[in-house]
């Protein structure tokens, strides 16, 4: 038997053991202090019993994400299924309540959804009309960049970053590829011997694992984290809800600093045999204008997207920006709102009238990463799960029971380091779904900040530098045949290393600094 049908077959088998059991003594008695805690009169027994089914529905979940047994989306509508199907009961807000599909819906059309969906429609825009082609050159084609082989690397993976800060990581590493083949071929870079060839790989599908912590719409972990940050806090007045410019606050700077740090150690790990072009510039110049001038729909994809990123960064200061009776009509615009709007809106606004041809078309759904989405969901919909039966609390008990309370920085070095690791191996929407819950409630249960924790278990996610299996970037430049796996681990194990204790330094610094999520 393979991985996938080892994971299908395990994944059933553990699901249908808890399902099917009686509820264990640890359950119970996690399901009485759970309910205690929530002053909520309720069933021990049927509380127990949702704790334990939910628990089962995490094994089979994560068996199958980390074996890839079915298709990852499918595995993320499970909760939809079985959560109402057997009739879990939770609490929220201190009354007792069965699941039904509707409030399993509800986690699938989450706010956090309908900003990737929106940021997915921009990205799509700028794809259909090859603003990232013309962005590329154009940076490329500056100066001195294309004829230094230092440099161009630095750019294309500057570059390369950007664009996954608002394109997903998977469609801005197959954007990037041609071009970078293109400049592989100025120096006749062999696959599999050429140190720039390996270099300029390894630099796009770091790069783009990089860009994508950013933003909020960077990488789904991201949404996913904060999606089930808000689903544990949403009720609690006193939480700082994270904003779209909030995550900036960290992202961007740990982008902007850790991006030299990757290109420094794939310089070192592999030194250049080449230190300049020639004639680079001018072909890179002779691509540039044969895309010609910026046409209608180049130019309303680029105005939509710069409005609504003006918009989600200007949204903490429009209090102070703007009239209290313009406030009062708009106070349903949120960042999520803004996506959603901005990306419906490249189907109203007209290339040619006459053709009756637009920004996007329905056929440009396509470019819309379905599964995404739907991972998305899935991860909130069971982190919800988790927290309203008890399930994450019962978890972070088990877990203070061996380890003891440590404190929120010592937790930080050790999540960063598992999680870090983990994502090798594993996909990394499926380990912050699994690991976030667990991670608030030990915040929770020991007094340490549910968010810096959250936001630190995030960008662990995408640290995935050392295995082709980590990321799709990793995978689609291992299949060009210019990096070998040995190569990919010797380099990656160092980046991750570095990325472990600068996720730490970054988040200690700015998360304090900017809006003090940090506390120590």
């Amino acid at each position: 038997m393979n991985r996938r049908s080892i994971g299908l077959v395990a994944g059933l088998v553990f699901f249908a053991a808890l399902s099917v059991l009686p509820p264990f003594d640890t359950f119970v008695q996690a399901a009485s202090r759970h309910a205690a805690e929530q002053h909520a009169s309720l069933d021990t027994l049927a509380l127990a019993r949702a704790m334990q089914t939910v628990a089962g529905l995490m094994l089979l979940m994560v068996t199958w994400w980390l074996t890839e047994a079915i298709k990852l989306a499918y595995t993320a509508f499970l909760p939809l299924i079985i959560l109402p199907l057997f009739s879990v009961v939770g609490l929220s807000k201190g009354a007792p309540f069965t699941f039904t599909v509707l409030d399993v819906v509800r986690n699938y059309l989450s706010p956090v959804v309908m900003l990737f969906f929106g940021g997915f429609l921009l990205a799509g825009a700028m794809r259909r009309w090859h603003l990232d082609r013309r962005l590329t050159l154009a940076i490329l084609t500056r100066g001195s960049l294309a004829n230094d082989a230092r440099k161009t690397l630095f750019g294309m993976m500057a570059i390369t970053a950007f664009m996954s800060m608002w394109i997903s990581n998977t469609a801005t590493c197959a954007m990037m590829l041609p071009l970078s083949f293109g400049i592989l071929s100025f120096v006749d870079a062999e696959p599999g011997k050429s140190n720039y060839g390996k270099a300029l790989m390894l630099g796009i599908a770091w790069s783009a694992s990089i860009g994508g912590m950013g933003t909020l719409i960077g990488t789904p972990p991201n949404g996913i984290a904060v999606g089930i940050l808000h689903t544990a806090y949403g009720a609690d007045p006193t939480f700082h809800r994270i904003t779209f410019l909030d995550w900036m606050k960290i992202g961007v700077p740990y982008v902007i600093l850790f991006l030299p740090v990757a290109w420094f150690t794939l310089l070192k790990v592999f030194p250049p045999e080449v230190s300049s072009f020639h004639g680079g510039k001018e072909r890179l110049m002779q691509e540039y204008a044969r895309l010609g001038p910026m046409n209608r729909g180049e130019k309303y994809a680029i105005a939509i997207f710069s409005v609504a990123v003006v918009l989600w960064i200007s949204m903490p200061f429009r209090d102070q920006l703007l009239p209290d009776s313009f406030l009062e009509r708009t106070k349903w615009l949120d960042e999520y709102s803004i996506g959603l709007l901005a990306g419906l809106s490249l189907f109203l606004l007209p290339v040619d009238v006459k053709r009756r041809e637009f920004v996007l078309r329905l056929r440009d759904l396509k470019y819309v990463e379905w599964a995404a989405l739907a991972i998305v969901g899935g991860g909130i919909a069971l982190s919800d799960g988790m927290f309203k039966t008890g399930f994450a609390s019962w978890l972070a008990h088990s877990f203070i029971s061996l380890f003891g309370s440590p404190s929120t920085l010592v937790m930080m070095f050790a999540i960063v380091l598992f999680i870090d690791f983990l994502t090798e191996i594993a996909t990394n929407s499926a380990v912050i779904s699994m690991m976030v819950p667990v991670v608030i409630s030990i915040a929770q249960s020991t007094g340490g900040d549910p968010t810096a924790l959250t936001i630190a278990a995030a960008l662990a996610s995408s640290m995935a530098f050392m295995l082709p299996v980590g990321t799709p970037p990793n995978a689609m430049v291992y299949g060009t045949g210019y990096i070998q796996l040995k190569d990919m681990v010797k380099a990656g194990f160092i980046l991750d290393i570095l990325g472990w204790l600068f996720t730490i330094g970054v988040l200690v610094l700015f998360g304090h600094l900017l809006f003090g999520v940090i506390g120590l």
